[in-house]
């Protein structure tokens, strides 16, 4: 399979999960050939729902038979990784959380005194919680 085929089967099968003319692929050039960077337009919760959703599209892709290469991310070949770069649209929020009580909160900035009163909260509920809810040996 060519790179430009591996290409056309990454949009498609993406487009099939996010919608016709949502997904843009581009293969790289020149000493990068072989990489493909991916963006999507949709827009994450926070990071933690954005790193979910790359390593569902990774395995939709690699599902569908589709080669995303192979590279070593150091000198000792320790770590190894694809050649795709999946990205989203900038994340609504910094972090969000599930409190206790099923509400979600969330943190739009890194210090948000919001987002310390509700993780103080949450945290003082969990430690009733906890504590209610011990085992005795």
């Amino acid at each position: 399979m060519s790179m430009a085929e591996r290409n056309r089967a990454i949009k498609r099968t993406l487009e099939s999960a996010f919608g016709r003319g949502k997904v843009r692929v581009r293969g790289a050039r020149g000493t990068a050939y072989g990489w493909v960077d991916v963006e999507i337009d949709w827009t994450p919760l926070d990071a933690d729902q954005s790193g979910r959703m790359k390593a569902e599209c990774k395995r939709l892709l690699r599902a569908a038979g589709i080669d995303l290469g192979h590279t070593y991310t150091d000198d000792t070949c320790q770590y190894e990784s694809d050649q795709c770069h999946i990205g989203f649209n900038p994340a609504r929020y910094f972090r969000t959380m599930r409190m206790s009580d099923g509400t979600l909160a969330v943190l739009s900035h890194h210090y948000d005194a919001e987002w310390q009163a509700a993780t103080a909260a949450n945290d003082a509920m969990d430690d009733f919680n906890y504590v209610g809810s011990r085992h005795h040996y």
